[in-house]
């Protein structure tokens, strides 16, 4: 265990206070009574702004933008079947062609979110030879998602 102490006069007791506050960050003061002083910052600066200040509104944006993320795992094979256990469980959820998985999966994901939320996604990113755009380009009326392409993980600007 360790005791924080002053570096110029080595007394204990130093003491902790917020100095001042810039969003959800704070200023920090620890001070001693032998008159050192010291402050810092609860969250980096990048850029002359507090990285967490610039998350919490970047996050705020992606939601009022309607930024949605959403996941449909599928498959065409139940490990609960084939070792015949006799339990009530939701077996595959995909029959048909593996290469239109991706396609199907993309539909259910966009009437998820219209049905479930009563949002309507406008945007598709995916791979350039994305079958899943073809399938939601329509949904709501004609041409009413944009694609956007991605390689690998870098969005084409």
């Amino acid at each position: 265990m360790s005791i924080l102490c002053c570096p110029e006069c080595y007394a204990t007791g130093l003491k902790l206070a917020e100095d001042s506050k810039e969003g959800l960050c704070s200023n920090l003061c620890v001070t001693c009574s032998c008159g050192f002083m010291t402050g810092f910052t609860s969250t980096p600066k990048e850029s002359k702004k507090f990285s967490l200040n610039t998350l919490l509104v970047f996050g705020l944006r992606l939601i009022g933008r309607g930024f949605t993320a959403d996941l449909e795992v599928m498959t065409q094979y139940c490990k609960m079947c084939e070792l015949n256990v006799k339990r009530e469980h939701v077996c595959s959820n995909y029959k048909g062609y593996s290469g239109n998985m991706e396609a199907v999966g993309a539909f259910r994901i966009f009437e998820r979110s219209r049905i479930k939320r009563d949002l309507q996604d406008t945007e598709y990113y995916g791979d350039v030879d994305s079958k899943g755009f073809v399938q939601v380009k329509d949904i709501y009326f004609e041409n009413s998602v944009t694609k956007l392409e991605c390689i690998g993980r870098i969005q084409k600007e």
